[in-house]
């Protein structure tokens, strides 16, 4: 006889989505409210590691800070339940890669014209490996637990920017805790009013203006190419006990998809009490 087969019940989060769903200002993204069934979703929801899991009980954390569980700790950790693991096995996986490439291939070549010549393959081949663990890879996906720390002065844990220039895709599972009544944690898309220049990979206020929010609202993603356009932050949070809960996605390859240009030491030295806003944490 046959063994039972078990049908996943894993969310596969870009399943469904159809390339036209794709929003191209005022950069490639997508984002949707509602994206588990509700009670799947509650299901997750439950099962969302403590704070104390994601540090490894430290004590040592600050105010607003980002802490992160990554895919490598969680399909290791018999603590987390074996739904979770089945969603970060799943979402670091090929398969995934699969959906990704689909949605937004042809965004990564606009963005990233020389990149499969580089790499020597087309996007939808590049091989795939979940970060953290050995083999040949193209690109390394990472799947994570992450929460931003509870919040003892009104804050932005990051301020206008764009992710490491290793890194050409990004997305976010908001998980809200029910108890967070704070106002503030929302995901802030902008566009550049000049051509793109950097601290780091932050962005002046001065540079960029605010063009979408993505409301920090459980059961809610959004996704990105991430490039010198991308830019994007977290408005400010009131105080608060309650940490701010994500799962968090990431695309990132052996080579840099893009080099930020950074601005002038003269700059620097014009906007200094603007550039040390924008480095926030990254100043020290």
């Amino acid at each position: 006889m046959f063994a039972a087969v078990v049908a996943s019940r894993t969310p596969k989060l870009l399943s469904d989505i159809q390339p036209s769903d794709v929003v191209t200002e005022p950069y490639a993204h997508y984002a949707r409210a509602d994206v588990v069934p509700a009670p799947l979703y509650e299901e997750l929801a439950a099962g969302f590691p403590s704070l104390a899991v994601i540090v490894n009980e430290r004590a040592d954390i600050g105010s607003n800070e980002a802490v992160r569980m990554t895919a490598k700790q969680v399909l290791g950790d018999r603590r987390i339940s074996p739904l979770w693991r089945e969603f970060f096995e799943y979402h670091t996986s090929a398969d995934y890669w699969r959906d990704v490439t689909r949605l937004f291939a042809t965004h990564f070549r606009r963005e990233f014209p020389d990149l499969e010549e580089k790499v020597g393959r087309a996007y939808e081949d590049w091989r795939v490996v979940p970060r953290g663990f050995a083999g040949e890879a193209d690109v390394r996906l990472d799947c994570q637990f992450v929460m931003n720390t509870p919040v003892t002065h009104k804050s932005s844990v990051k301020t206008a920017h764009v992710d490491l220039c290793d890194k050409i895709f990004s997305a976010l599972f908001y998980m809200r805790d029910p108890r967070d009544q704070s106002q503030g944690g929302d995901l802030d898309l902008y566009d550049w009013r000049r051509k793109p220049r950097f601290v780091k990979h932050r962005a002046l206020n001065r540079d960029v203006e605010l063009v979408k929010t993505v409301p920090y609202r459980a059961n809610s993603y959004v996704c990105f190419v991430n490039s010198a356009e991308a830019v994007h932050g977290v408005s400010p949070r009131d105080t608060t006990d309650v940490p701010r809960r994500y799962i968090n996605f990431i695309a990132e390859l052996p080579v840099k998809a893009f080099e930020p240009k950074q601005i002038g030491r003269l700059q620097r030295f014009w906007y200094a009490s603007e550039v040390d806003l924008a480095l926030g944490d990254d100043k020290y």
